[in-house]
C-alpha cells in the first residue's frame, strides 16, 4: 500500500515539475516572439528609411523643383506603411499574449 502511495507522490512530483517547465517554455516562446515581432518592425523602419533616403538623394539630383512636393508624398506613405506595419506588431504581439495565456489557463486547468 505504501509503495502504490510513494509511486503516486512521485508521479505527482513529476507531473508539476512537468508542468512548470511547459510554462517556463510558454514565457520563452511569448517573450521571444514579442522580441522578434520588435525586431522585424525594426528592421523594416530601417529598411524603409534607407530606401526612401536613396530616392529623396536620386530626385534631388535630377528633380529639384519637385523635391518639396515628392517629400511630402512619400513621408505620408511612409508613415502609414509604418503605422501598418506597428498595428499588424501589435496584432501579434496582442495573439502571441492570447496564445500564451491561453497556454497557461490550459497549464492550470
Amino acid at each position: 500500500m505504501s509503495s502504490k502511495l510513494a509511486t503516486y507522490a512521485n508521479l505527482i512530483i513529476k507531473y508539476e515539475n512537468q508542468l512548470k517547465d511547459v510554462e517556463k517554455k510558454t514565457v520563452e516562446d511569448g517573450k521571444k516572439i514579442v522580441l522578434m515581432a520588435e525586431s522585424l518592425s525594426s528592421q523594416f523602419r530601417a529598411v524603409a528609411e534607407q530606401v526612401i533616403s536613396q530616392i529623396f538623394k536620386e530626385i534631388d539630383q535630377t528633380y529639384s523643383s519637385q523635391i518639396q512636393q515628392l517629400s511630402k508624398k512619400y513621408t505620408e506613405e511612409r508613415e502609414k506603411e509604418i503605422e501598418k506595419i506597428r498595428k499588424q506588431a501589435e496584432k501579434n504581439v496582442d495573439r502571441a499574449m492570447e496564445l500564451v495565456v491561453s497556454k497557461l489557463l490550459e497549464v492550470y486547468k
